[in-house]
């Protein structure tokens, strides 16, 4: 399967993430990948939780669901694939794995809605995506830095409006070089921060030229967001009921 960027860096997060799962309570019996992972990635969360089964909707690309069937540790029973349309109705999920989000900031609050309903009540979310830190260094040349993800305080407000509970947010910055101009411009174009025109771009390739000229190994930010919390049970709107011969009517005189 060809090694691309956002494989790699998506694997790379979830491994980040997996360290906290010795700290969190759950036994889930169904888990939800959302998000094209690597081998150790899908070999760690079955290890850790045998008894699940996994559920993918994206492994539509041929080399993806290779991956999936050429893992000795699953029997049939437990990967399952979702079209579209069962990917909707999915529900009860324990476990939600997601990340990195690759999605325009103002679609997040989206996601977690649907994240929401997929969810049993007391199940979690764990997600990670790019903070508006990432890639700082190449703002000037950049006309996709929209699709970067927004401030935590602002996810940790959208998941509350969602239906979860004390969600807890933390970040870090990894810091990647380059030893060429048209390496990096690749990897912004899988993170979205570069369109298909741009990456081929004459103008734009000069530019990021200039920028080798000034640093030998071209630094590149990435803010990285991590993310988790639980769904919690509806709220239903506070109402009190007072007996009628309760009432007291008075009058003034």
């Amino acid at each position: 399967m060809k090694h691309t960027f956002w494989l790699w860096l998506s694997s790379e997060l979830s491994e980040r993430m997996l360290q906290n799962l010795p700290f969190i309570k759950i036994n889930p019996s169904q888990i939800f990948l959302s998000g094209g992972f690597e081998e150790k990635t899908i070999n760690a969360l079955h290890q850790t939780y045998p008894q699940a089964v996994l559920w993918t909707n994206l492994v539509k690309q041929s080399s993806f669901k290779k991956l999936f069937e050429n893992l000795n540790v699953f029997n049939k029973k437990k990967i399952q694939y979702l079209n579209d349309q069962e990917h909707a109705l999915l529900r009860d999920i324990n476990l939600l794995w997601a990340g990195p989000l690759k999605m325009e900031a103002n679609k997040m609050p989206e996601f977690f809605e649907g994240a929401a309903i997929q969810l049993k009540t007391q199940g979690l979310m764990m997600f990670n995506y790019l903070g508006p830190d990432t890639a700082k260094e190449y703002w000037s040349l950049l006309t996709q830095v929209g699709n970067i993800g927004p401030d935590m305080h602002d996810i940790g407000d959208a998941l509350i409006k969602s239906g979860f509970a004390d969600p807890v947010m933390n970040m870090e910055y990894i810091d990647l070089e380059y030893e060429t101009s048209q390496l990096l411009m690749k990897d912004l174009y899988e993170m979205g921060l570069l369109s298909e025109s741009e990456l081929v771009s004459d103008e734009l390739i000069r530019a990021f030229d200039s920028f080798k000229k000034e640093s030998p190994k071209m630094k590149l930010t990435l803010e990285v967001v991590y993310g988790h919390a639980w769904k919690v049970p509806k709220k239903e709107p506070g109402i009190t009921l007072i007996p009628a011969d309760q009432i007291l009517k008075t009058y003034k005189k």
